[in-house]
């Protein structure tokens, strides 16, 4: 099926914190929002398809996960990423964020230590900090072309602090573009592994990748359990505002702890339409799923081909996976408040400020690149203007 990735819609009147609920201001300087992350291209006519025949049969009940959905979840696992996952692993929740504050406090107690990796998705560090835990930044390495690294020995010290009982991987990594390599992960794990330290890996971007991703718990058959593995059809598919995720822990004891305060926090039953959406996502969708990714790639070489061509001084981490562009904008010497001006009111573009994902962003920004071609290339053009 061919898919249109060059329709501009107008999602304005929906409700969307992209459109509706940002500052007006923006808005009425002709921007555009590479902002919050979902896209801007039509969900998959399959899921939608899918949405319209459960909506016919007038039903919106209470709902779980039975077993089409998890048969849906576990096949598209392995297909895609040759991971083979038990049904009963899977622990439904209402989005990944909401998974990460439920395993803080299923898996630590107020005043530990958890720790991230910065610049990283800011609710990370919301999530530690709103419930009492302590944060401890493992920053990442950068050197001066944007490539990022992890700081092993450093990590290694942190873990071993008796007061540290979690980690938070994000893989891919947002904003920075990372897809972690084998021996990458295997040395994460392990740290955590041999100092009792248990990690909890956000893989919510895995489907959206140039290189291959590579979920932790395949690179060792060890590893699973210390792990708890965050998926979701949200990104992948642009069903973000469903909030619906698929928790996956294969370790019983774990998967109970969790499993049980998903229940303390009041989480009873999945959205309705997550049934339909991530079945159909999972089952009729992997043609989607190519056509996207080659249109994220589509626009990355666009944004690489401009920089390159016309702007060398602007830094571009090199994507390996997610749809987030991570600019390094350091060159034009102003502050974080002056660069989120310049790009909204004088070149129309709209971001996520990099400082948002912590001190190490500062001088940075987050620009979101599933969007229609057209509306990349006009706004590289007026950033060109005004630079």
């Amino acid at each position: 099926m061919k898919y249109d990735f060059d329709y501009v819609p107008d999602r304005r009147n929906s409700g969307s914190y992209k459109w509706d609920l940002a500052d007006k201001s923006h808005f009425d300087a002709g921007a555009y929002p590479f902002s919050v992350a979902d896209m801007e291209f039509q969900t998959p006519i399959e899921i939608r398809t899918a949405v319209a025949d459960f909506a016919e049969k007038g039903f919106f009940c209470y709902t779980g996960i039975d077993d089409e959905y998890k048969k849906a979840v576990c096949s598209f696992m392995k297909r895609h990423h040759n991971w083979n996952i038990q049904p009963e692993s899977i622990v439904p929740t209402g989005g990944v964020v909401f998974a990460i504050n439920t395993a803080i406090r299923a898996f630590t107690n107020v005043g530990d230590g958890v720790i991230i990796q910065r610049p990283v998705y800011y609710p990370f560090t919301d999530s530690i900090v709103n419930n009492g835990r302590v944060v401890k930044n493992n920053a990442l390495l950068c050197d001066n072309k944007g490539n990022y690294s992890m700081n092993f020995e450093e990590l290694e010290f942190l873990a071993s602090e008796p007061d540290t009982k979690l980690m938070l991987l994000c893989s891919p990594h947002n904003p920075v573009g990372r897809v972690w390599t084998v021996d990458e992960l295997k040395k994460v794990a392990d740290i955590c592994q041999r100092n009792h330290v248990i990690l909890v890996s956000d893989e919510i971007h895995m489907d959206l990748c140039r290189n291959k991703h590579t979920v932790i718990n395949t690179v060792d058959k060890n590893i699973a359990g210390n792990t708890v593995i965050c998926t979701a059809v949200s990104k992948s598919f642009n069903v973000a505002g469903l909030s619906t995720s698929n928790i996956i822990i294969e370790n019983d004891m774990l998967r109970k702890k969790f499993s049980e305060q998903t229940s303390i926090d009041g989480y009873s039953c999945i959205n309705c339409v997550s049934r339909p959406v991530t079945i159909t996502a999972y089952t009729e969708c992997d043609g989607w799923l190519e056509a996207v990714n080659n249109k994220i790639n589509e626009n990355f070489d666009l944004l690489e081909e401009f920089i390159s061509s016309k702007h060398p001084e602007i830094i571009l981490s090199k994507r390996e996976g997610t749809y987030l562009a991570w600019l390094n904008f350091k060159f034009m010497n102003i502050s974080d408040e002056e660069l989120n001006n310049f790009l909204i009111y004088k070149a129309g573009i709209i971001p996520d400020p990099g400082f948002w994902f912590g001190p190490e962003g500062s001088g940075y920004t987050r620009l979101n690149l599933a969007v229609p071609t057209k509306v990349l290339g006009d706004a590289l053009n007026k950033l060109d203007s005004v630079i």
